[in-house]
């Protein structure tokens, strides 16, 4: 229905600025209506779950084998065996090919195994650190690599674990020791949580997905920072990101985007008062917080939203 709707406005918007006639607008209609939606059929489906199937159980088949002689492995050894295992995975994904959606699906799982098999690589090879950054940072770069061929749900998680993780790993290198930790991790989570709401507003990344992720990591920032750094430079960030996530919300209109703001906004308040006022009506205040914030953005939304239909009814 919703799709309908907006079908329905983009055609009365081209009728109105003369780039389609009315008849032609009326022609789009009825065909996208009589239009069934297309969906995999059942044989594909059967045939994407018994890969699945097959592919635990293999994995599970060469666990078991593995295990028995895990010990009398050397770490060469070790490190070849989770390496062809990484290769041929990633040759596996690209066989699959991205031809219909359940390869593609099938592609991006291949890819995210190959990427955890090539940290276990350089992980074995390079037992000595104390943090097994290079490996992550590896399996990062095939990960990258495997969301560039084939975009997929499971794809885009195991991306984001990898950068998340690395880049905390890497900051764990590179701080000196006895250094404030938290600052350099909340502003990495300040930059990461922003890039990524960046590249999803610009399609890069899926929707809901993008901003889920990118609004959630730029509230954990708030909260390293506050928990752990100056409490004025926690206040600025829950400002600039409840903001931030805000004026977003109004042009995408996003739940994972409101729900940053709201959360954001109700957390630094109560936060904010238990500091100040010793906790004093914090519940209250940080409700009332949440439910401005709300109602506000839900308001804006929605006279935006009839300033546009009137718009094309013009």
């Amino acid at each position: 229905m919703a799709d309908t709707r907006k079908l329905d406005a983009a055609l009365n918007a081209l009728v109105h600025d003369g780039s389609l006639s009315a008849d032609q607008a009326d022609l789009v209609r009825t065909q996208y209506e009589s239009t069934e939606e297309p969906s995999d059929s059942r044989k594909s489906v059967l045939a994407e779950i018994a890969g699945y199937l097959g592919g635990a159980f293999v994995v599970i088949a060469v666990t078991i084998v593995t295990a028995r002689q895990w010990v009398a492995f050397t770490e060469l050894q070790r490190g070849i065996l989770f390496g062809a295992l990484a290769i041929t995975l990633f040759a596996l994904g690209t066989f699959v090919g991205t031809s219909t959606a359940v390869k593609s699906r099938l592609a991006g799982l291949l890819f995210g195994l190959a990427a955890g098999s090539t940290t276990g690589t350089l992980a074995i090879l390079d037992s000595n650190r104390d943090t097994p950054t290079i490996a992550f940072l590896a399996g990062t770069a095939i990960a990258l690599t495997g969301y560039y061929i084939v975009q997929t749900f499971v794809g885009h998680v195991i991306l984001f674990g990898y950068i998340f993780i690395t880049g905390i790993m890497a900051l764990s290198d590179l701080t000196p020791d006895g250094s404030e930790m938290a600052i350099y991790i909340g502003a990495y989570f300040l930059v990461l949580g922003g890039a990524w709401t960046f590249f999803t507003y610009r399609k890069y990344l899926d929707g809901i997905l993008g901003y889920l992720f990118g609004g959630g990591t730029l509230f954990i920032a708030t909260q390293v920072l506050f928990i752990d750094a100056e409490h004025w430079l926690s206040y600025l960030s829950m400002i600039a990101v409840a903001g931030g996530t805000a004026w977003l919300y109004l042009r995408v209109h996003a739940w994972p985007l409101v729900l940053a703001a709201v959360l954001t906004t109700t957390v630094g308040v109560g936060e904010f008062v238990a500091e100040t006022l010793g906790g004093s009506l914090g519940a209250a205040l940080g409700l009332f917080a949440a439910g401005a914030a709300l109602v506000t953005s839900s308001l804006l939304a929605l006279r935006n939203k009839r300033e546009f239909s009137v718009d094309i009814e013009q």
